[in-house]
């Protein structure tokens, strides 16, 4: 189990980076063909290019910076071979107005497919969004230590 979670971890990190970069190719070569994505807001599709369509929404948004991270990792043994990953996220964007911290769950399963651990399921449950004005934020070259001017 040790090697699952590790592998889970790995594709977890790979899919954050990918999503982060906006890239689309690189999303797609670590879904299954038939991966099933559910969110709260819009519900369940189906397919790779129904995954992607999602992510091509996010890449033409205005949103200007994110990161995704994800925590508090739980991997188990799922149906037919597949392994189930349970993981807390929060994601931080930026935006023309400020900036949003997303925080929620993610109940994904990876399967193996053509030599290569792929997610087959992808459920992006969101807690909250909290809205930060730009007001709050401190200036782009502040000093996360330093004091601020």
């Amino acid at each position: 189990m040790m090697l699952h979670h590790f592998r889970a971890q790995q594709l977890l990190n790979g899919y954050t980076r990918l999503v982060d970069s906006r890239d689309l190719e690189g999303l797609a070569r670590i879904v299954h063909p038939d991966i099933v994505l559910v969110r709260s807001a819009d519900g369940e599709r189906r397919g790779r290019e129904a995954f992607l369509d999602l992510y091509r929404d996010f890449a033409s948004s205005e949103v200007q910076d994110s990161q995704h991270m994800t925590t508090n990792l739980e991997v188990s043994p799922a149906l037919e071979g597949s392994v189930s990953m349970r993981s807390c996220f929060m994601a931080i964007t930026t935006h023309p107005e400020g900036a949003r911290l997303t925080w929620g769950r993610y109940d994904d399963e990876m399967t193996e497919h053509a030599g290569s651990w792929v997610l087959s399921a992808k459920r992006i449950m969101v807690t909250r969004t909290a809205l930060v004005g730009e007001d709050m934020l401190a200036p782009l070259q502040a000093s996360s230590f330093g004091r601020l001017s």
